[in-house]
């Protein structure tokens, strides 16, 4: 029985937490239309998302209140990143004319580009805080792109991933926020305990030294 119930109990959380994300990926795509606000909403909806799996409130005025604050936090990046991406789907569809002098090496440095764009902003998504500024935000992304590459590779791939999902099948652009802001919440999870992990290793040494 106690079998049962632990399994039980096992399929419920992942059935919540597949709700959640469902819910949270319509949220960011109704809040992100304005193409303009797509930082903004996908930073309020990982913050939703993570409530949610810490146990504190998930109220939908909380989402908005998130929303309003970072899009006063964060408006010179939310204006930056479509022209951003304009201007890397424009560099794509030249050098896919085939006229463009060197364009596989165009093409080539232009998704590295849109990798690294996307690991950005999941990584602001993921570290902005309700005290957090845009110049903050972004140099907080920056290093923790430096100080975990495995953990930007997974991003990258969860967004080729999100990409090839909305290729196949439109709709599921409306689930593609609610992956994106869980795989961006997964990798700082995954960093901060391979930190903390490495820094209990370190305790031992440190204290015997003191000694």
């Amino acid at each position: 029985m106690a079998s049962r119930t632990g399994e039980g109990g096992g399929v419920r959380a992942g059935l919540t937490l597949f709700g959640e994300v469902v819910i949270t990926g319509v949220l960011v795509a109704v809040l992100a239309a304005p193409l303009i606000t797509a930082v903004p909403a996908l930073v309020a909806g990982t913050a939703h998302l993570r409530r949610q799996l810490t146990g504190d409130s998930v109220r939908l005025a909380d989402v908005w209140a998130d929303f309003t604050a970072a899009w006063r936090a964060l408006w010179p990046l939310a204006l930056a990143f479509p022209v951003a991406v304009l201007l890397l789907l424009w560099n794509l569809s030249l050098a896919e004319t085939g006229l463009l002098p060197g364009g596989p090496a165009v093409y080539a440095l232009s998704l590295v580009h849109g990798g690294a764009l996307a690991v950005l902003l999941l990584r602001i998504a993921a570290g902005w805080r309700r005290d957090t500024h845009a110049g903050m935000a972004l140099r907080d992304a920056l290093t923790g792109t430096r100080d975990d590459l495995s953990g930007s590779l997974l991003l990258v791939l969860a967004a080729a991933m999100c990409l090839v999902f909305v290729w196949m099948l439109l709709p599921l652009a409306l689930l593609a926020g609610g992956l994106l802001a869980l795989a961006a919440l997964g990798v700082e999870h995954r960093f901060a305990a391979r930190t903390a992990a490495a820094a209990d290793i370190g305790e031992p040494e440190d204290s015997a030294a003191v000694r």
